[in-house]
Order: C-alpha cells, then structure tokens, then sequence
C-alpha cells in the first residue's frame, strides 16, 4: 500500500462518495461507496451468502458472499478491497434493498508512531523487542 498525504486523510475528510468496484474470484462485481457519515453502502450479488452472528442474530459478525470477500467485524477495509480510500474499520453490518451498510470507525493511529522498527535480537529462535546490551 502506497502511504500517500491523501491516504492518511480519515475518510470522513473530503472523499465522501468515493466509489470502488470490486470483482471476486467467482468474477461477480461488488461496488463500495463511501457515505458522507462514513460508513460503506455495499451492493453486489447476495444470494448465496454466510453470515455469521455475534450474540444476536441481527448482529451480523461477518458477511461472506459466495466467491467473496469475506468481510468481518474489526477488519479495515482497505485490506479486503485493496483501496487506500477505505480505511476505517468494520464496526458491523446493516442489511439493506441492495446489499449492506458497513458500519464503520475511523483507523487511528500514530504516523511518527515507528515502534514497530524497534530494534531486535533473536535469541535461541525467539524475538526479543526489549534488551538491554
């Protein structure tokens, strides 16, 4: 992913009404489109569809259509679609005429955050973040 000044813009910002396609290995065509509040209207082909459930059966934990994607709660988005414009984080789903709304959150994060460059030594095969030489 090419970290860009517009891919670090929260989607909320100004890309409202962005519009991806997206084709799943069965070669069905879904489209993702940024809401103004943030969350994703998905449409596509549902017919054949898994859905899984948190502890109530309105409340989808995951949605799978046949062929894919396969998209659960607390996953980003971009990772599924391959989409920098979409990063923000599956919240849960809400079924709808055409498809879902994704409910979603914002990704935070740090950009200076570089912890996960911290320097390492591998001792006897096992990773160690936090030594003192």
């Amino acid at each position: 992913m090419n970290i860009t000044k517009e891919s670090e813009e929260m989607p909320n910002s100004n890309n409202s009404n962005q519009v991806v396609e997206y084709q799943n290995r069965d070669g069905n065509m879904f489209t993702f489109e940024l809401l103004e509040n943030g969350n994703i209207e998905w449409e596509g082909d549902f017919e054949y569809c898994r859905f899984g459930y948190d502890k109530d059966p309105t409340d989808f934990g995951f949605v799978d259509p046949a062929g894919g994607p396969f998209i659960k709660k607390d996953q980003m988005l971009s990772h599924v679609i391959k989409h920098d414009d979409f990063n923000v984080i599956v919240t849960g789903f809400e079924p709808y005429e055409f498809g879902f709304i994704i409910k979603t959150k914002p990704h935070e994060y740090d950009p200076n955050d570089m912890s996960h460059l911290a320097d390492t030594k591998i001792i006897g095969g096992i990773i160690n973040t936090s030594y003192d030489e």
